[in-house]
């Protein structure tokens, strides 16, 4: 694992890069809304190898994760607060420092993990020409494209309110597992890591900004993944944002018996195996 403090929007961000000696292809991960790249893309844990980075690793890819601000290794910025738009930029700037230190290489796939599909959704509708594909996995549907941003925006999302600083705890680092999706060793090593790097969660407001999301804005091929049992990706609900997807090149795997932390869960294997054949999926 290389660690980077890459500079992007004036502000330093923790990046992280597993290296292939020829790689195939590169793949950028961004996290979710709580919990920061390397408990989700980088699990340590003694028995076995969860590491979804080194699975693409193995699978011929170069890889690369970063911490959005206030997560992780990342600081936060003067204001403390992290927004859609904001996180967009940020995402931006790091897929162009990507695409500058592999010049003679395909562009980056890019793959968004629960509120970071969301962010990887509003890259991709203003920047489409930085990835080469789009990975939307655990896509939050339900908590966005929702009226009640714009009815609550005024009184509580728009605000520079006080910043909740809210502690994170092993009740919200498990939430995302199902019963008996995974071992206890790797919940646990899970839960460990996400307490460690992320102690307070960071604050997140303006989400009336996710409404600007379109899928017919969509303009790359793009992939739809989701455990069957996430509650957050209901199956009805993301049936109609593929639809409305506007490139014809596109893909929907639903993993079974897996929740909102496929990757990490007993399914992880079948969902980095769809991924892969989708970006290869022309060879």
């Amino acid at each position: 694992m290389i660690k980077h403090s890459v500079e992007i929007n004036n502000h330093k961000f923790a990046v992280y890069e597993k290296e292939h000696d020829s790689p195939k292809d590169i793949i950028v991960f961004i996290h979710g809304r709580t919990i920061s790249a390397l408990p989700n893309f980088d699990l340590q844990v003694q028995s076995k190898n969860v590491s979804v980075m080194d699975a693409f690793i193995k699978n011929g890819f170069q890889v690369y994760a970063m911490d959005m601000r206030g997560f992780g290794n990342t600081p936060r910025d003067a204001s403390g607060w992290i927004n859609p738009e904001k996180a967009s930029k940020d995402v931006t700037g790091l897929l162009e420092w990507v695409i500058k230190r592999h010049p003679n290489s395909e562009k980056p796939t890019l793959f968004g993990y629960s509120y970071g599909s969301l962010v990887s959704h509003f890259v991709v509708q203003e920047k489409p020409e930085l990835v080469s594909q789009l990975v939307l996995y655990g896509h939050p549907i339900e908590h966005t494209y929702a009226s009640r941003y714009v009815q609550n925006d005024v009184k509580e999302i728009n605000t520079e309110a006080e910043l909740i600083r809210k502690p994170n705890s092993v009740e919200w680092a498990s939430s995302d597992f199902i019963i008996n999706s995974a071992e206890k060793e790797v919940i646990d090593a899970y839960i460990l890591s996400a307490l460690k790097l992320d102690p307070t969660l960071a604050d997140w407001h303006k989400l009336s900004q996710w409404t600007q999301l379109k899928p017919g804005r969509i303009k790359v091929p793009t992939l739809l993944i989701n455990g069957v049992h996430d509650p957050v990706s209901p199956v009805d609900k993301l049936a109609v944002f593929f639809g409305g997807i506007s490139n014809p090149d596109r893909s929907w795997v639903i993993i079974p018996e897996s929740g909102h932390a496929a990757h990490l869960e007993n399914s992880s294997g079948q969902m980095v195996s769809s991924i892969v054949n989708f970006i290869r999926r022309k060879e």
